[in-house]
Order: structure tokens, then sequence, then C-alpha cells
């Protein structure tokens, strides 16, 4: 059974037993992902197992949610589901980030080598969204509407088939 994970953490100190944790987090905590939201009712649901790989310290886990956000197709709101894996290593200066190999996704440390529960889980969720949101194939309301009829129009027979724009001017009575 997962342990609770506190708001705030000393990651190495988690990384020893090897624990798997859970937290259960409010939308409205999210300071950087609340702008994209339409709602704020909710919860991310997260688990972490942390461990140590050479020298760094992992966190792996998986988070869950459901936002509101909003279509830009139709304007509607709708419930985006995120659901997502992640591995992060911890890390203490931008210069630490830096020199870590490409596949590895830092997360960086306060001074005292704590992180926050929120700081972990934000980039995460904010990379989750698509940048032009939009209900599913087949459910969006303004996908369906339909501005005309646009099915080709038959000619007449024995009619030109090509519309000339200035016929109808040939008809005016200028004078």
């Amino acid at each position: 059974m997962a342990k609770p994970l506190p708001s705030r953490f000393n990651p190495d100190l988690m990384a020893r037993d090897g624990t798997r944790y859970s937290a259960t987090v409010p939308l409205v905590q999210f300071k950087r992902f609340v702008p994209i939201l339409a709602s704020l009712e909710g919860d991310v649901h997260a688990t972490a197992v942390f461990s140590r790989r050479k020298d760094h310290i992992v966190v792996s886990g998986e988070l869950a949610a459901g936002v509101s956000v909003q279509c830009q197709r139709c304007l509607d709101v709708f419930v985006l589901p995120i659901e997502s894996r992640y591995e992060l290593v911890f890390v203490d200066s931008e210069a630490a980030a830096r020199a870590l190999p490409d596949d590895f996704d830092p997360v960086i440390t306060d001074d005292k080598g704590h992180i926050h529960v929120v700081d972990l889980l934000e980039d995460e969720l904010i990379l989750q969204v698509p940048l032009v949101t939009r209900h599913p194939d087949g459910q969006c309301v303004a996908a369906q509407r339909s501005f005309g009829d646009i099915a080709p129009q038959e000619a007449e027979p024995g009619k030109d088939k090509k519309q000339r724009p200035f016929d109808v001017l040939k008809n005016l009575n200028l004078h």
C-alpha cells in the first residue's frame, strides 16, 4: 500500500527505503497550471517511487487528473483526461541540471535539498495539455455544423456550365 506523500519533502531521505508514495493535490494549488484551465474543480492523483541510480536520486510514477479546458473550435468547456508516467532526477542547481545527459528530466531542489510536491508535478501537468485544446474527434459541436449547401449544383441541360460574373450586367438598363 502507498504511503501519503508529504506536501514538502527531502528526496534523499525518500530514496533510502524505496517505498511507494501517493498524493492527492487540489488543482487550485498549481499556480502556473491554473491559467490553462476553465475550472479549478478537481484533484491531481499522483504516485511516486524514489530510488537511487548511480549518483542520482530518481522519482518515477504516474499522475492522473480530469481537467476542465475550453475547446478552441466550439468554445465549450470539456474535461480533458490526463494520465501520464514520469521519471525525474533531482539536482541542486541549474548547472547540475545542464550537466545531466539529455535522457534525464531534472527537478531542482531548494537550498535545503527539499522540494514541494506541487513543484514536482506542475511541469508534467502543463506538458500533458495540448497547445490547442479541442474535443476528441467526433465530439465537437462546431465540427458537425454546416454553413450552407456545399453539394455541387448540377447544370441545366443546354446551359453553359461555367458561370460568368458579368452576365447579369447585360440585362441592366443603364439609360
